[in-house]
């Protein structure tokens, strides 16, 4: 899908699928949004901005010319935004294009970034529009807060596998299973939160921003700062919960074995004494005596009952 965004007697106007996106009568181009463009969608673009955007193996790649590249007159940029799809977060690939104060946007997801930044755009919420910088400072601006978001929710999660741990008595998998998929997702929107430290970093840098733009990059910066911070405290907080988690289980595990010894422990004497007298010998005067069942029987319940005492005494059970 193709969506062109102009500037037209000061009003923000959009079209949908335009056969000519570079068209003067529309007014003046703003934002050409490309997502899950056609081949042919794609070229058009190319053909009326002379503008070439990277291949999706371009975008992915980690070296910082990739991520960020800077001539007299364009700025080309890749981040990552995480989306919710398939019961699970994964990280999908924008290029940013900021040519001659036109940008230009190519995604393979549809964000609720942008749609939100088009109704801030539309309820004039933005600020004021003078080119396509102020709207790609809008969308940084709004996936920062989106971030944040995300961060308050982990922080949530944390807290309730927090009090689980603490309140539950007997420990399952799920528990950590729960905990090492917020230690996923925390990586994720560290990682996606570094990428955009990157970019800020080098917009600020950058001799085609305007000093008034550069402000508002240095508010972003800030937040983004806050958010690393929350993000590193919190993935902290996850390994002290996974460590506790594993500290109880093996408490659990030592009792449990505890039991066990014990339990053995205590039969052994009344073991012994069925062994003595289950013996094969000829001569064991109290095979032949009435009363050697019932002594045999005393003797075991005494040596049971005699562990079983010494080892309240020592505090071992």
């Amino acid at each position: 899908m193709l969506r062109v965004f102009f500037m037209k007697e000061g009003e923000i106007v959009r079209i949908k699928n335009p056969e000519n996106p570079n068209d003067p009568a529309a007014g003046k181009v703003l934002w050409v949004d490309l997502q899950s463009p056609t081949g042919e969608e794609q070229k058009l673009v190319e053909s009326a901005f002379g503008v070439e955007f990277q291949t999706p193996q371009e975008t992915a790649e980690i070296e910082s010319s990739s991520r960020y590249y800077e001539d007299s007159n364009s700025i080309e940029a890749n981040n990552t935004f995480l989306v919710y799809e398939n019961h699970s977060y994964t990280s999908k690939q924008v290029s940013f294009i900021l040519r001659d104060g036109v940008l230009f946007t190519l995604r393979d997801a549809d964000l609720k970034t942008f749609a939100e930044t088009v109704r801030r755009m539309k309820n004039n919420t933005l600020g004021p529009i003078r080119e396509g910088t102020q709207l790609l400072l809008g969308l940084l601006e709004t996936r920062i807060d989106y971030d944040a978001d995300f961060v308050e929710f982990l922080t949530k999660q944390t807290n309730l596998i927090s009090k689980q741990i603490l309140k539950q008595k007997t420990f399952g998998g799920d528990t950590l299973l729960n905990i090492t998929e917020l230690q996923e997702n925390t990586i994720l929107i560290r990682e996606s939160i570094t990428d955009k430290q990157r970019l800020v970093s080098s917009m600020l840098r950058s001799t085609l921003m305007k000093e008034e733009d550069k402000e508002r990059l240095r508010i972003i910066l800030k937040d983004v700062n806050s958010l690393l911070q929350h993000t590193e405290f919190g993935f902290e907080r996850l390994e002290y919960l996974q460590n506790s988690f594993l500290g109880f289980v093996n408490l659990e595990q030592n009792q449990i074995i505890k039991l066990f010894t014990v339990a053995s422990v205590i039969f052994m004497p009344p073991t012994l004494i069925a062994s003595i007298y289950g013996m094969n010998f000829d001569f064991m005067p109290e095979l032949h005596w009435k009363g050697g069942y019932i002594l045999a029987i005393i003797l075991m319940i005494l040596s049971s009952v005699g562990t079983l005492m010494y080892f309240k005494r020592r505090k071992w059970l």
